[in-house]
């Protein structure tokens, strides 16, 4: 493994584990569903992390799929994020529309 790839992954690895866990603390002290969204979309884009590193390294294989041929778990994965931040501001629009 090259250095700038190692880099690369030691970064991912950190600056997502220091968010991740960092969503997980403020999860407990908020009820409100926009942050609730964001805090899931942060927790899902880790295991993301996760999941590509596992298969850069061979410990997984890239043949999980959802719908065979068409959706597989790096997708989803890298997907997922995008749409629970969508919905959380969607929820911000709808209440800040309201009041």
């Amino acid at each position: 493994m090259v250095l700038n790839e190692m880099v690369t992954v030691i970064s991912r690895i950190s600056f997502g584990a220091i968010a991740t866990f960092m969503a997980i603390l403020y999860w407990s002290h908020t009820r409100d569903t926009a942050w609730m969204l964001i805090i899931i979309a942060v927790i899902i884009h880790y295991g993301q992390i996760m999941y590509s590193i596992f298969i850069k390294f061979g410990i997984l294989g890239s043949d999980f799929f959802i719908i065979p041929g068409l959706l597989d778990i790096g997708t989803l994965l890298s997907v997922l994020p995008l749409i629970f931040i969508s919905i959380a501001f969607i929820v911000l629009m709808v209440r800040y529309n309201r009041g």
